[in-house]
């Protein structure tokens, strides 16, 4: 674990000197990374990650450099701008205010529904439309089908051995079933985009009034 002192350190450092000071006593722990929230003396607000694992520190670098490349497309995208630290395995980001959405259905009235959706189909079609930079793409891209089947069939094998948060296997194989018909066609576009990796409803984040703040 890296030293709180350590990362105030390198988040002002990060801002050319800036004081900084963490806004809570505690951070606060996900299922992954314990996240610390930053205050700078002009008021900007950052958030620290750092990773549980240390091993997948090399991991955590290549995602912040293709979310980098999504943003620099997509500048209005929702989503904080990332910084990967530089003496330690902390990603730094803008803090987002809001809470995650945790919990979507039918007792959530529709106009909230509809705007977060709103805001939803925007942030995908702005990301889905970015074309990803050779660099980050795989020698041999697999067809669309064939990636939708295998991201499928992850949530299945969690839902089956019990190690899921949400959904049911009925679901998935529902899901799976209608692949030949609406994603094969898709088969014949080899151009490489970008993709959330999990997009569940904890990884979202809105407004009190229900609009999508990344």
């Amino acid at each position: 674990m890296v030293d709180p002192s350590d990362i105030l350190l390198e988040a002002s450092h990060l801002r050319l000197g800036i004081p900084c000071s963490f806004v809570d006593k505690t951070p606060h722990h996900g299922g992954s990374h314990t996240v610390f929230k930053i205050v700078f003396a002009d008021s900007v607000e950052w958030a620290a990650r750092v990773g549980h694992d240390s091993n997948n520190w090399q991991n955590e670098l290549r995602a912040v450099k293709t979310f980098q490349c999504l943003k620099q497309q997509c500048t209005a995208i929702k989503a904080p701008l990332l910084l990967p630290g530089i003496n330690y395995p902390v990603i730094y980001s803008e803090w987002v205010n809001g809470a995650p959405l945790a919990i979507w259905n039918l007792h959530i009235p529709r106009i909230q529904r509809e705007a977060l959706l709103h805001g939803m189909a925007d942030f995908l079609l702005q990301m889905w439309t970015a074309r990803a930079p050779p660099g980050l793409t795989p020698a041999q891209p697999a067809l669309y089908s064939d990636w939708l089947r295998k991201s499928l069939d992850r949530g299945l094998r969690r839902t089956l051995n019990g190690t899921a948060k949400w959904g049911n296997a009925v679901d998935y194989l529902i899901m799976r079933s209608m692949i030949p018909a609406y994603a094969d066609q898709f088969d014949q576009y080899t151009g490489i985009g970008f993709t959330h990796g999990d997009l569940n409803a904890h990884n979202i984040m809105k407004s009190d009034a229900f609009r999508l703040v990344g």
